[in-house]
């Protein structure tokens, strides 16, 4: 049970950017990727999630097939949501706001949508009827299940410093980029995922909102969530401590190891590895 990618090479329209690309992410571990501008890294988050600007390709016809697995369930092909509803995440580099969509109506909803998701699964995988039909009848419970979830909501967002007030607002409308990527957080922590992707998630914050994001991958990780954090820099990875750390240049990862590998990084720089590719 883990997620494991194959082969995964991705065009740009006829531009390459990742190129046989291997990896497998277990539950309940942080992987961090790492590298210079321009390597690949943002692509490969879109890859994992779908979007369809960018295309899965075979380099070597008939070999090395292209696979993204998440336990064991090829969805190469698949669109983005259903990726989603199997469990994927994918936090924005660069959150987008969005007028009249109040923050915790969509957390809501969005968790209730998991939530149904996974009782299927469940259901069908192990037969258990009469457990389905009882987690069915309590997630459509509307006094119980909204009940549950503002204090849920509420708790996590005291967690990682969010005010209750935002909770009401549209979604990253007026919001500062640190309170974005924060925003980012608590979506992850409600869905509390299989595997979760964090495309720069560090950008623009300060210390202190540094801290607090890494305090939720930590989380996440408690939960058995697998994680992937993308950075240019170390300073994330100084409070969420990777269990291994990627090196992708020129759409290659060209080198892997512990977190040791990130502090070679903030000391030399991709040059070693920028030379060599």
């Amino acid at each position: 049970m883990s997620l494991i990618i194959k082969n995964l090479s991705v065009n740009l329209r006829e531009r390459q950017i990742l190129k046989e690309i291997s990896l497998e992410v277990a539950p309940g571990t942080l992987h961090a990727i790492m590298g210079p501008n321009g390597g690949g890294k943002s692509t490969l988050s879109a890859a994992l999630l779908g979007n369809s600007a960018y295309t899965v390709t075979d380099r070597v016809r008939g070999k090395n097939k292209p696979q993204i697995l998440v336990d064991n369930k090829d969805i190469t092909g698949l669109p983005t949501d259903m990726r989603a509803k199997l469990g994927l995440f994918l936090a924005f580099q660069s959150p987008i706001s969005i007028p009249g969509v109040n923050v915790a109506n969509l957390l809501k909803t969005a968790y209730q949508l998991s939530k149904e998701q996974r009782t299927k699964n469940h259901s069908s995988r192990h037969k258990e009827g009469l457990r389905a039909r009882k987690d069915q009848k309590k997630l459509h419970n509307p006094a119980l299940s909204v009940w549950e979830f503002n204090e849920m909501l509420v708790k996590e967002a005291k967690k990682l410093s969010i005010p209750q007030d935002f909770l009401r607002r549209s979604l990253n409308e007026a919001f500062s980029g640190g309170e974005k990527k924060k925003l980012e957080m608590l979506q992850a922590v409600i869905l509390s995922p299989k595997y979760a992707v964090f495309d720069e998630i560090d950008t623009g914050l300060d210390v202190d909102a540094l801290k607090i994001v890494a305090t939720g991958i930590e989380q996440l990780k408690k939960k058995k969530t697998g994680v992937i954090v993308i950075t240019h820099y170390q300073r994330i990875l100084k409070y969420a401590r990777p269990d291994f750390v990627h090196i992708l240049v020129g759409g290659r990862i060209v080198a892997s190891g512990n977190r040791n590998l990130a502090k070679e990084v903030e000391e030399n720089g991709y040059r070693k590895w920028a030379d060599n590719n």
